[in-house]
């Protein structure tokens, strides 16, 4: 589990997620493809493909909306809560796929992470992101959810740390290539500590007891807390990944694992990697439209109310936007 500051704050779920991956990992066969497939079709990080997005003149109407449009159709959130991201550092773990792709994996993902701030995990260390390749995703999701129901939703489905039942089934019963499940967290901006009452951590026996939150001084936009993410699961259906590269499935599992992608969401409107799986040749990799959006949301004031969030992450994504526009234009 992630630390939040000098706390770890799930620590009684460790042991659960632990046993749930050790069980999937070992239940599923290796993909098919022999090492020296793997190494052959992997390309090498250093020849990575720069990809551009369209220009804003391209952009028929006013860029403000079309950011607004992408947020409300690619971004999920807890219920109730603001933007969750990862706290200074993060771990990637890769299951069940050949040692040259999965290390391929972590380091796309982990560049990224680099390029927002945070510090990604060593080798070896406690992953906080668990991406598993599964033969059948569908059962492999289903099975999880049965086995440990609270690794998904371990505040019970209360205090805005998960997007709730439906969404659970659909992870469960989705037929795309990449599901995933998020799960975050309402901690106290200045210590880290959780800011909601937990099942597993009660101390006041039946009786409720919330924590309570320092707030430095009265103030109707921040709100003293902000949201982590403490964990995500993902889930790769390997018999529908023909046709992609891996630049481009490393790329996409970056995005959706630094940031509360909506997994419903249809993206194909956007310079994103997120259309892949309907778009697959549209784009070799990250977009400048995807760091900008990944690095909005990692310079975005947690504290503040959710609107007031995306109201600074849309200022912020027009504003590297345009930086990019003039740079090109300067270029030709």
């Amino acid at each position: 589990m992630p630390q939040l500051g000098t706390h770890r704050t799930w620590r009684r779920l460790a042991p659960g997620l632990a046993a749930l991956l050790i069980t999937q990992t070992s239940a599923q066969e290796s993909p098919p493809e022999t090492a020296a497939d793997i190494e052959a079709a992997t390309p090498q990080v250093d020849e990575e493909v720069v990809v551009r997005g369209r220009r804003l003149d391209e952009i028929e109407f006013d860029l403000d909306i079309y950011i607004r449009d992408f947020l409300e159709e690619v971004t999920a959130p807890a219920r109730t809560r603001g933007y969750a991201r990862w706290h200074r550092q993060v771990c990637i773990g890769v299951h069940n796929l050949e040692n040259t792709a999965a290390r391929y994996i972590v380091d796309r993902i982990s560049s990224l992470a680099l390029d927002v701030g945070l510090e990604p995990g060593e080798p070896g260390c406690n992953p906080d992101v668990n991406i598993l390749f599964a033969i059948d995703a569908k059962e492999m999701a289903a099975q999880m959810v049965e086995s440990q129901p609270s690794i998904f939703r371990p505040a019970g489905g209360n205090a805005g740390t998960d997007l709730g039942l439906d969404a659970l089934d659909e992870f469960v019963q989705s037929e795309r290539a990449v599901r995933w499940w998020h799960v975050s967290m309402p901690v106290d901006a200045r210590t880290g500590v959780p800011a909601i009452e937990l099942p597993q951590a009660r101390l006041c026996g039946e009786f409720r007891c919330p924590p309570q939150i320092a707030v430095a001084g009265p103030s109707r936009i921040h709100s003293g807390t902000r949201d982590d993410l403490q964990y995500v699961i993902i889930v790769v259906d390997t018999p529908q990944l023909p046709g992609t590269t891996w630049q481009q499935l490393a790329d996409y599992l970056a995005v959706v694992s630094l940031a509360q992608v909506d997994p419903r969401g249809n993206p194909a409107a956007y310079d994103s990697i997120l259309s892949l799986f309907t778009n697959p040749a549209a784009y070799s990799g990250l977009t400048d439209w995807d760091r900008s959006f990944v690095r909005a949301l990692y310079a975005l004031d947690q504290e503040r109310l959710p609107s007031l969030q995306r109201n600074d992450i849309v200022s912020r994504i027009a504003k590297q936007e345009q930086e990019q526009e003039q740079e090109q234009a300067a270029a030709e």
